[in-house]
């Protein structure tokens, strides 16, 4: 797992990770507002984020570890919230195996703290 310095993200917010000569940029959220909170409507305030998983059991694992929602973007880009619920991660196992042990997946994580988990460990599995 990789942690993410100050001194990784850009002045343009992109946080960049140097892993052996090769750069690897995610988008970091444009906008938080605690006043959205109480919207019901209001569901993030991050980017999607598109992730090209390679090692299934650590994306879920950290996904589970999450505390708030985590919603992936089907495509007919309706969201599906993904953590914990063992019958869309099972579908998602399948999908993977079929791919040949690689998913390409829009995630859209409204919560910073669980933002931020989910792209250091993206980066540090990398």
């Amino acid at each position: 797992m990789h942690t993410v310095h100050r001194w990784n993200i850009e002045g343009n917010g992109r946080i960049v990770i140097d892993k052996g000569g090769n750069k690897i940029f995610f988008p970091l959220g444009s906008h938080y507002n605690d006043t959205c909170k109480d919207n019901d409507a209001f569901t993030g305030g991050f980017d999607m984020v598109r992730l090209n998983i390679l090692n299934m059991k650590g994306f879920l694992d950290t996904i589970n570890d999450c505390t708030g929602k985590v919603y992936m973007f089907g495509p007919d880009d309706k969201k599906v919230q993904i953590g914990k619920d063992k019958w869309i991660q099972s579908s998602l196992w399948q999908q993977y195996r079929q791919n040949k042990n690689c998913l390409r997946l829009a995630l859209e994580i409204p919560e910073p703290k669980d933002y931020m988990s989910i792209v250091s460990y993206y980066a540090g599995d990398c």
